[in-house]
């Protein structure tokens, strides 16, 4: 079912791997054509690129390769954005990372770029879209975590940016929704995508714990990016017009249970 209308502009970030290349997939069978999208790994991106043309060969992009931790990075997303589009009306701040450790051993550079990666560039690329989806009257999706409710350990300063994005996402759709602006999260659980194995532990660790939570799920299965994907562009659609301010679970009930380990 389309959800959006041809002159919808989507951006994007984190768009070359995981959660975000599948959620910009998944925004064009829904109808957009036109989007932004950015990412750390050029050969992702184009991936991505071709991965929505194979959906609708008429999809225009616009591709921003980079860091969110490069100066200029959020101007140059926002700027090419409107040379090629003239307009913005939904941003998904979908990029993140994490590096993990114990908070007594870890050092604050890694408090440092995960708040770069999971907060700040969410506020900075945010506060540059806002006069436009106020023309647009569009909105923004935060990809956020079950861990932003959920202390794991070794994945403290993972949690709290986590937590204060929810926040962050709540005061803009409090303050924005006068202007037309609806703000949310997506707080995906435990998915199988390659952003698990950039946390730093060896593979064989990781290889063992999935084989454990997929065993652990309620639902009997762990999630997948396109689960991820199909609540974003619910969340972005005007199916979802009264929803602003919220933090949407998707987490096949795991946090239902006492524990995540």
């Amino acid at each position: 079912m389309k959800l959006f209308s041809d002159e919808k502009v989507l951006i994007i970030t984190g768009a070359s791997s995981g959660i975000g290349q599948e959620t910009a997939v998944k925004f064009v069978e829904k109808g957009i054509t036109k989007l932004c999208l950015n990412g750390r790994n050029a050969e992702g991106l184009e991936k991505t690129k071709q991965d929505c043309l194979a959906v609708n060969k008429d999809a225009e992009m616009v591709l921003v390769q980079g860091d969110l931790r490069t100066e200029g990075i959020f101007e140059e997303i926002v700027n090419n954005c409107i040379q090629k589009f003239g307009r913005i009306d939904i941003l998904v701040n979908n990029a993140g990372l994490s590096l993990c450790g114990l908070l007594a051993d870890h050092p604050i550079e890694a408090y440092e770029t995960v708040f770069d990666v999971n907060l700040k560039s969410a506020i900075c690329l945010t506060k540059l879209c806002i006069p436009y989806l106020r023309e647009s009257k569009g909105n923004v999706v935060n990809t956020s975590s079950i861990l932003a409710n959920v202390p794991l350990e070794t994945f403290g300063y993972y949690c709290m940016s986590k937590a204060a994005l929810d926040m962050f996402t709540k005061c803009i759709a409090l303050e924005e929704g006068k202007n037309g602006i609806r703000a949310n999260n997506v707080n995906p659980g435990l998915i199988g995508t390659p952003f698990s194995s950039n946390t730093g532990f060896p593979q064989e660790y990781l290889e063992q714990y999935w084989e454990k939570v997929r065993k652990d799920h309620p639902v009997g299965r762990m999630g997948v990016a396109q689960d991820i994907a199909s609540l974003i562009t619910f969340v972005a659609s005007n199916e979802a017009d009264f929803m602003s301010g919220s933090s949407v679970v998707m987490d096949g009930a795991i946090t239902c249970k006492s524990y995540l380990q």
